[in-house]
């Protein structure tokens, strides 16, 4: 389901809404946000804290640096003394010592080992959260505008409940963000969403200040102009080539449709740079096919 607002360029259009009697019951507070947030998967949109990580982040290595240089400490003094009970304990973990033979410093080593592998497992996990979540991508500004201006009409959260969502708009992760994301997509949805708008269900969706729309209409829409564009750059083309015989001007319209052609390809698509070169470097190349191969039969047949 693809979240189309129902606004544009700042300017809301939100009117009183009226559910029917057998209408689920209407919450408030952190309840009705999370109604809000389950009518789309796309409102799934949460902070990342990244500031906070970081701080953490450091904290927890810190620990560890301290911890550790404990440790290099007792294995300096355990090197440097020359008590064979003492050269004994140092290559021995102290499960295996015997009693009589135990020091305050392997009793030392032992609490340092453990708030070591507990502190070591803690920045581990938190490292790897950390990068899932960096690689999490950030919510479109489409749904960043429909989220704050659902809290701000509705007015269900306050203090630090709404702080959380107007604090840093960049500092955001959308768990499930739209699937096409190429430049006519997010336009489509940006200016064109009353075009795929789906009739909307009091019961599960209140509020009439967003449109919602499935998806699978604008993969359509996208997919049809995508056809209706790659028909029209390769006719116009060959039909270009074949009518116009100045070998100059021909140089000049493979330019001007190779050009055209990568321009769509990098709007109606998301390829990456290699992918649009190559793509244009293939259509320069078959684009004038048809037209020297008409000329080869011409010049058979006279």
């Amino acid at each position: 389901m693809a979240l189309l607002p129902r606004y544009s360029h700042g300017k809301q259009h939100i009117s009183a809404v009226s559910v029917p009697l057998n209408a689920t019951p209407l919450f408030t507070g952190y309840a009705k946000v999370a109604d809000f947030i389950a009518t789309d998967k796309e409102l799934a949109v949460y902070r990342r804290f990244d500031r906070t990580a970081a701080r953490i982040l450091l904290q927890l290595q810190s620990e560890i640096l301290s911890l550790q240089t404990a440790l290099d400490v007792i294995d300096r003094d355990d090197a440097s003394d020359q008590d064979e009970k003492r050269q004994l304990a140092a290559a021995t973990i102290s499960e295996e010592l015997p009693l009589h033979l135990q020091s305050t410093r392997d009793t030392e080593r032992k609490r340092i080992y453990t708030e070591l592998r507990k502190t070591v497992k803690e920045y581990y996990d938190l490292l790897t959260a950390q990068s899932q979540v960096l690689r999490l991508p950030s919510p479109a500004t489409r749904v960043k505008n429909v989220v704050h201006a659902y809290l701000n009409h509705e007015k269900c959260l306050q203090g630090l409940g709404k702080r959380a969502f107007f604090d840093d708009p960049s500092d955001f992760v959308a768990l499930r963000p739209a699937k096409g994301e190429d430049r006519l997509s997010q336009f489509l949805r940006d200016h064109c969403n009353w075009m795929f708008e789906k009739k909307r269900d009091p019961s599960r969706q209140p509020w009439d200040g967003v449109r919602y729309g499935p998806e699978s209409r604008i993969a359509k829409a996208v997919g049809f102009i995508s056809v209706v564009v790659a028909a029209i750059l390769l006719i116009g083309a060959i039909m270009s080539l074949y009518f116009i015989t100045n070998p100059g001007w021909r140089l000049g319209l493979v330019a001007f449709w190779t050009s055209l052609f990568s321009l769509a390809v990098s709007i109606l698509s998301t390829a990456r740079r290699a992918e649009i070169f190559g793509a244009g470097a293939a259509y320069a190349a078959v684009s004038p096919v048809p037209i020297q191969s008409s000329s080869i039969i011409t010049h058979t047949v006279a």
